[in-house]
This record gives structure tokens, sequence and C-alpha cells, in this order.
């Protein structure tokens, strides 16, 4: 932090909208809120949902895995907040099955929230399905679909870190994958935006950055995030996540470096909590690289 903004700070409450697109909307709000929180920066969480899941829940749709109630209680349709500037937009994955990303229904309104993050949020994160859709969206670079879906922990390295997205990690560090899609180190470098952060020794990609200041001489601070796997999983997140794909896809393996001796019997040990620090080291950044009228954020912007 520059000197003269360290003697003179005004601090207001960092405002971040959650686009949750999972199911289980609650496991997903308290795993995210709890790392979001884990600074001494207070933060306002809004969380939408697509203009189109709202109409639905008011219809009468009823989820199989989050109440209705829940929804209309504390989500906010995207139109009723678009008029709005966040310092922060974090949109999560969903369990979509198509590597080509633009098919999906969701498609139409995926990309209306891209458009206006560019002029109405300081830094985005994207989560698992949707940093693929957003590198679709951003840079028209392709996932491919394996064979199965990866599931498992798998040790991930650091390559590069401009944003101090990994500070406090170790070099080597393991963390839970659960997708359909994968992208491979190889469609990432080349692009002077981007910032390969971490992948594996194999090349499956876990994190790009592209990395902005936000005013000349300022400190930068990640743009964009694409974050493929999941620090924030709990314990017990996975073996649910196993459960429910098995019973679709019996030759689905046992998750690799997850259940003790590959023993589903036995419970998980969680080696991977502390790289949740990921969600702490980003609202950090937030707090440095925001003006403190939000109103400024287009500044940011392309």
């Amino acid at each position: 932090m520059a000197e003269e903004k360290a003697l003179h700070q005004d601090i207001r409450p960092l405002e971040i909208a959650i686009l949750n697109l999972m199911a289980d909307k609650q496991t997903t709000e308290l795993q995210l809120a709890r790392w979001l929180g884990h600074t001494p920066l207070q933060i306002r969480l809004t969380f939408i949902a697509t203009d189109s899941y709202m109409a639905n829940v008011q219809a009468g749709y009823q989820s199989k895995s989050t109440p209705s109630e829940h929804i209309s209680k504390y989500y906010n349709a995207w139109s009723t907040v678009k008029h709005r500037k966040f310092d922060g937009l974090l949109v999560t994955g969903v369990n979509l099955l198509d590597a080509d990303v633009t098919s999906e229904g969701i498609w139409g309104e995926i990309q209306e929230i891209f458009n206006w993050s560019k002029t109405n949020v300081l830094s985005s994160m994207y989560i698992c399905w949707a940093g693929f859709a957003a590198m679709r969206y951003f840079h028209d670079i392709k996932c491919h679909n394996g064979k199965t879906k990866t599931l498992g922990v798998f040790e991930h390295g650091i390559e590069a870190d401009s944003a101090d997205l990994l500070f406090g990690l170790p070099d080597r560090f393991p963390i839970p994958v659960g997708r359909w899609q994968r992208l491979h180190r190889d469609k990432v470098e080349g692009y002077e935006a981007l910032e390969l952060v971490s992948c594996t020794d194999e090349g499956d990609t876990f994190i790009v950055a592209e990395n902005k200041a936000f005013k000349k001489g300022c400190k930068t601070y990640p743009r964009r995030i694409y974050m493929f796997n999941h620090p924030e999983y709990d314990t017990f997140t996975m073996k649910k996540e196993y459960l429910r794909d098995r019973d679709a896809y019996p030759e689905l393996p046992i998750p690799p470096n997850y259940f003790p001796d590959d023993d589903i019997e036995k419970a998980p040990v969680n080696t991977w909590r502390y790289t949740a620090a990921i969600y702490a080291n980003w609202i950090k950044s937030l707090y440095e690289a925001t003006p403190y009228d939000i109103d400024d954020i287009p500044e940011a912007c392309e």
C-alpha cells in the first residue's frame, strides 16, 4: 500500500456480489462466506441469481437442494441489482457437462452479466464452470472434456503470482478438483493479458489471473480471476459429490488422495483447508485497490 494511502485510510465495507449457480446454494453460501470473511475487513455480501431462475422460483419451482423460501428471502434477481457498483463479483460453478459452454441454457444471461461486470465491478472471481465460461467470453479460449469427471485432491504448484493470490501458501499444495471440463496450460500461455498462476505437473490449470493497476502507479490487483478448482470445499463435500455422481456414472473412479486407503467407508482427511486463504487474499487485494467512492470503479475498467 502506498504511504500516502496508509497514513489516511477512508474505510467502508467492501461490497461483494455472489452469483450462486450451484444447486445446493446454502452449503456454497456458508463455504464462501466463511473464507471471504476471514480477514479483519468488513464485507457486505449480496447474493444474486439469474432472472430466469428467480422467475421460476416465484412461479412455484421447488429445488431438491435449496428451499424456495430461502431463495426468496436471501437472493436478488440480477436485474434488481445491475444498477449498483461492486468491489467484487464472485460467480460459482454449476454441474453442467457440455464442453461447449455456449450451448448451455443460461449462456445468454451469463454473457449479459459478464458484460455488465466490465463497468460495474472492480474485480471478478469465476469458479469452476464459471471460470471456463468467462475464459470463453473474455478471451475466446475453449475448454475440453476428459473421458470422465476429474474428481479428487491433486497437488498443484505456483507458476507466477503478481497479485499475491497465493500469498502464504507453500510452493506445492493440494486442492480439491470436481469438474468435467479441463483447460491445459498450453491454451493460456502466449496470452499477454493472462498470467498462469497455478497448475498441476501435467498442466491442468487451477488459476489464471488477468491483472491490472487501478490507476497509474498503483498496486497490481486481479481484474479477473479464473479459478477452476475448489479450495473452499469442506471435508465431506467431495464425498457427497462422489456418491451423487456415482449413481449416474458407476464407472467413476474413487477420488484419489481423498479417502484413506481409497476406502469410502473411512472418513476423509482435510489436507487442503489452508489453501482457502486465496479468498482472504483476494479480499485484501480489493481493499488496497478499490476507491473509497464506489462510483469511481469504472475508471478501472477497459
